[in-house]
């Protein structure tokens, strides 16, 4: 239990900072004014560091741990308020063009820790969790050496950058998904069955709910957006 306490802090640290160095790239590669990327170079280390700390802070009160009067899994707002308040940002233009601004190597670097979720066959083998979590393993496990060999391609320049990134986007999509279906479908509210998934809400799984999880959903949201628009407003090429 304690190699799943210490992977899981690591990983949501990882994959903060993952996170923090893609938008900060983000921020300085964009045709903003000076002033402004200073400004919102300082504001994205506020605010990663203001959630980190927050699901930092709640979990350790127990506030989305599971209760026998739960009507819902509270572990649901920890990994979805995050994701809502950055998706909100799309509205701004400023941010849109910092998300243009991102490059694909940037993109895959911050899936690459993907491979530690591998933390996931030891829940299931431990019996800390239902042994559904062996198909979590192997969605991390891949979604992570998918990401390494993108990443790898794109510095090579490869034509096979862009079906990795293809890949990358829809392996580790369906993993988070899968992740999501067996949080829920195991969960006491409505599972009686013990092994559960009542440590969802708890230390140390729900730092990686509260915040790697929702920063691999983004990123990847962040990568179909770019792989989606048009050639004329990307701001940069798969070789950059």
């Amino acid at each position: 239990m304690e190699l799943i306490k210490i992977i899981s802090i690591v990983i949501s640290l990882l994959a903060a900072a993952v996170f923090t160095l893609t938008i900060w790239n983000g921020i300085k590669k964009s045709n903003l004014d000076i002033a402004l990327r200073t400004s919102y170079k300082k504001l994205l280390l506020i605010s990663i560091g203001f959630w980190v700390v927050t699901i930092y802070i709640l979990t350790l009160t127990e506030t989305f741990a599971y209760n026998l009067e739960d009507a819902f899994p509270k572990f649901l707002i920890g990994l979805f308020v995050p994701v809502v308040g950055v998706l909100l940002l799309f509205k701004s233009s400023d941010f849109r063009t910092i998300l243009n601004a991102m490059s694909f190597k940037d993109l895959a670097l911050g899936q690459t820790w993907r491979v530690l979720g591998s933390i996931f066959f030891l829940v299931a083998i431990w019996g800390i969790g239902p042994k559904a979590f062996m198909a979590s393993g192997y969605g991390d496990a891949a979604t992570g050496i998918i990401a390494i060999l993108t990443l790898v391609s794109l510095l090579r320049s490869s034509k096979w950058s862009k079906p990795g990134l293809w890949l990358l986007t829809v392996v580790g999509t369906t993993d988070l998904l899968m992740v999501l279906f067996i949080l829920l479908s195991h969960y006491p509210i409505w599972f009686d069955s013990i092994p559960n998934t009542a440590m969802a809400g708890s230390f140390p799984m729900m730092l990686i709910i509260g915040i790697a999880a929702p920063i691999a959903l983004l990123l990847h949201i962040f990568t179909l957006r770019k792989l989606v628009l048009k050639k004329s407003i990307q701001t940069d090429a798969l070789k950059s």
